[in-house]
Formats: C-alpha cells, structure tokens, sequence
C-alpha cells in the first residue's frame, strides 16, 4: 500500500457548500436551453437536429425545419450566397470555420444577425459525414458597431465640414492680405506726395494766424500716423508672403540676436546692455525672416519703451521646455498696465505708450509668427519697472 501523500494546505480548506441540484444538470436540456443556438446537418445542409433555442429564435416548430430545410435556407439571400460559396468549400477544406457573420431569416420574416462556427465530421473513409454548428445571437454587438459607424460617419461629416471651413478661411485670408497689401501700395504714394506737398508748404508759405502753426502740428501727427499705418499693413502683407516661400533653417541665436542688436543701434538714444546668454539652447529651426522679425521687434520695443532716467538693460536667454524651448526676452523698461491693456496687448495697430513714436505693429507681429509656428506666448509687466515676454516654440 502506498504512503498517503500529505495534504496542502489549499488542499486542507474546507471545500464551499455547493447546491446539489447543480450536480443533477441534464444534458439534453443543456442543448435543448443553450444560450446559443446549436444544429446538426448533413454536407449538403439538410438539417437533422435543432435545439429548442434555435427553434424560438426562428419561430418554427421541429418538425417544420428537421429534414425539410437546409442550414443556408434560414440565412437572408446574401447569407446564402456566401454559404454555398464560401464556407460550404471552406469547411471541405479546412474542416471547420469560425465567426462568419450572417443574417437569420425568422418565420415571421425579420432577420436575426448571428456568429456562426461550424465543423465538419467525416466518417471511417474520410467521407463527409456530419456539420455541427453554433450559432451565437449578435444583436447587441450589430448595434455597437452600427452605433461606431454612425459617430465614425457623422466625425468623417464634421471633420469635411472643418475641411471645407478652413479651406474658405485660407481663401478668404488670401483675399484679405491681397486686398490689403494692394491697398496700401496704392495709398503709400499719394500720402508720400502730400507729405512733401505739405513740407514744401512749410518751408515756403508764411502764415500770419498766430493758430496756424498747432494746425500745421496737428496736420503733420495724422500724415505720420497715416503713413505709419500704411507701412504697418505692408510689412504685415510682406512678412506673411515671405514666410510662405521660405523654409525653416537651423539657425544659430547668438549670431542673428547680435546682427539685430547692431541693426537697433541707430534707434537707441542713450546705450543700452544687452545681455545674452543662449548656451542651453543655441539653435533653433524656423524660417529665418520669422525669427529674425520676433526678435527685431520685441528688442525694438525694449529699446523705444526704455523708461527715461534709467540706463536700458536687456535681457535674451533660452532655455529648454517640455516639447521644444523657451525664448526669454527682458527689459526694465516702461511696462505696461496688463490689467488694463491685456486684451488688446496683440490687437493690431493698438499703442499702449502713445508719447513714444510707433505703429502698434510690432507685438500683433510677435503673436502672429509664435502663433504659426505652433508656439504660444506669455508676458509678464510692471508699469515701471519692465516687460518680460516668454516665447514657447517646439523642438
């Protein structure tokens, strides 16, 4: 007699109660009640047993399906097609199939959409004998995927919709900078011959009201703020037209910041100490005109809004940020009231500081270019004591 081997300790804890009556399962009305329908035919079909939940499914009764019908009979036209010409020869051939989707056609007409897994049983001889199917009720899931098709078809809808939007926009954008540029070209002479027309005047005529002369003033600010409006809108149109021909480069930032520092120095009343510190990140890549305008015009602004009686300090570092890097630039300048200006601070032609002379082009400019290259951009001022801008871009 063998030794008795020990017991585990999983082996030693008491077994749950079970109720008995499950141990008394029937077989045959296991088939018969099955969650999914089950049929024995013959190879070319013929139905020779059913279980009763096919049965209810369909609405026919045994006898009206069992030796008078075929499997393929009870699937829709299409259903029956694909049967005889696909998985009847796929079953020969492999001996099994698995997960066709097909439509049952109910007795009173409407149709069940079902899984069908089949094998084929072949005799002795390796005859066909016998296909034992089962068929799996997909209803639920038919409607999950409809219910995917139609938010899929109504995104597909929503996503031309966007398409064709964006496709008017840039049309009409198109248009927009086209009209814009041909207008102030067609502007920019005339005001240019008034404005000599009216220097002409001033060295030549004499006036004798003693309120000519603010007149003559007053006149000479809104020629200069015409012709200032005029060249804003044509270096916004041309900026915009270069970008689109140009490519992006990699460029190098201590190099172009110090050939924009050098291009200032004729704006720049009293010296100014730039400080620049790009050793973090010494490239970057993006069209050249684009780089080079942010940078002009946020170091052309430092320098213009220097706060009088204090020496001018500028600050230009990089720096890495998640997804690309960070372009600081610094001053101790004017600031500007952000609570007051914040949401007009990149509205084009707005000027926050109207005592010093300028366009109101130069930050809807910055905005605009960050904005292209897919960056954003952050400031931060104190009236008094300076302006800080941080410009996000990617890698």
């Amino acid at each position: 007699m063998l030794p008795r081997r020990p017991m585990s300790a999983a082996e030693e804890e008491e077994l749950p109660a079970l109720d008995l009556r499950l141990t008394a399962e029937n077989l045959e009305d296991l088939y018969e009640q099955a969650p999914c329908g089950y049929c024995s035919c013959l190879p070319d079909g013929t139905l020779v047993k059913t279980n009763q939940t096919l049965l209810s499914w369909l609405g026919y009764a045994r006898e009206q399906l069992v030796a008078r019908r075929c499997l393929q009979e009870l699937f829709t036209v299409g259903g029956r097609l694909h049967y005889e010409s696909f998985c009847a020869p796929l079953l020969l051939l492999q001996g099994q199939v698995r997960e066709i989707s097909y439509q049952l056609r109910r007795a009173d007409g409407t149709t069940l959409p079902v899984l069908l897994n089949a094998q084929l049983l072949r005799d002795a001889d390796g005859q066909p004998l016998l296909i034992r199917a089962t068929l799996f009720d997909i209803t639920e899931r038919r409607k999950y995927e409809q219910e995917l098709l139609r938010a899929r078809a109504e995104a597909d809808a929503h996503r031309a919709l966007l398409t064709a939007k964006n496709e008017q926009l840039t049309r009409i954008n198109g248009e927009l900078d086209n009209f814009v540029y041909t207008a102030s070209h067609d502007l920019k002479q005339p005001a240019s011959n008034m404005q000599g027309l009216f220097e002409e005047l001033k060295r030549t005529a004499t006036f004798h009201d003693p309120e000519a002369a603010p007149m003559l003033a007053m006149f000479d600010d809104a020629l200069r703020q015409i012709l200032g409006t005029i060249e804003g809108m044509t270096e916004v149109v041309q900026l915009q037209r270069q970008l689109d021909q140009v490519p992006r480069e990699k460029i190098a930032l201590q190099a172009i910041t110090e050939e924009i520092i050098r291009n200032l120095q004729p704006l720049q009343a009293a010296a100014v100490d730039f400080s620049l510190d790009f050793r973090a990140v010494p490239h970057l890549r993006m069209p050249r005109p684009a780089l080079h305008s942010l940078l002009y015009n946020l170091l052309s602004n430092a320098v213009k809004y220097a706060l009088p009686g204090r020496r001018p300090q500028v600050w230009v570092r990089s720096a890495p940020a998640a997804g690309g890097l960070v372009l600081t630039v610094r001053d101790n300048g004017r600031g500007i009231d952000l609570q007051r200006h914040g949401q007009d601070l990149f509205q084009l032609f707005r000027r926050f500081h109207p005592e010093v002379p300028g366009s109101g082009v130069g930050l809807y400019l910055v905005n605009r270019l960050v904005r292209q290259a897919n960056g954003h951009l952050e400031v931060a001022s104190v009236v008094n004591e300076g302006t800080t801008f941080r410009i996000f871009l990617p890698s």
